[in-house]
């Protein structure tokens, strides 16, 4: 079977046709193609942008981690130091009690010896003479103490005889 030459240039002219057709659609494939890539390579760049903004942010964030267990840290040893101080002063205010109950056990030893101080020194004021008795001893050890003068004496003396002899 041979082929008539316009059978021939229509087997051709298809055969151009169908490769021109592929072609088209292989160019389309291509530039799609292209495009997905100029997309991926967008999508792509974004991502490393992001993946570059995330790990700062992941190191600010790291950063404040460590700020954060440094502040930890020194809360945790404050509070350490702060119960220590409590404990001392807790055991400060235990004695201090201990020693306020011991001070007040003194200070009512030492009102009860007031009281019984106070009761012997009232019962030694009832004995002693009243300032009335000691006038009258002071104006009595007075008249005891004067010295008598030989006239005076005499003057007694003869009174006493007369006395004595009006008397008999």
């Amino acid at each position: 079977m041979e082929m008539s030459f316009a059978q021939a240039l229509n087997e051709a002219k298809q055969v151009i046709v169908q490769q021109s057709n592929r072609i088209k659609t292989d160019a389309e494939k291509i530039k799609q193609q292209q495009q997905t890539i100029v997309d991926q390579c967008s999508i792509i760049t974004d991502t490393e942008i992001k993946l570059r903004e995330q790990t700062a942010e992941a190191q600010k964030q790291q950063e404040r981690i460590d700020a954060l267990e440094a502040n930890i840290a020194q809360a945790v040893v404050a509070r350490e130091q702060a119960e220590a101080i409590v404990d001392r002063q807790g055991q400060r205010l235990t004695t201090i009690q201990e020693q306020c109950e011991a001070q007040e056990g003194r200070i009512a030893d030492q009102d009860a010896q007031i009281q019984k101080l106070r009761a012997e020194l009232s019962a030694a004021q009832e004995q002693a003479p009243s300032t009335e008795d000691q006038q009258a001893l002071s104006a009595m050890a007075a008249l005891l103490t004067t010295k008598k003068t030989p006239t005076k004496e005499k003057s007694l003396l003869r009174l006493n005889d007369d006395n004595r002899a009006e008397a008999a």
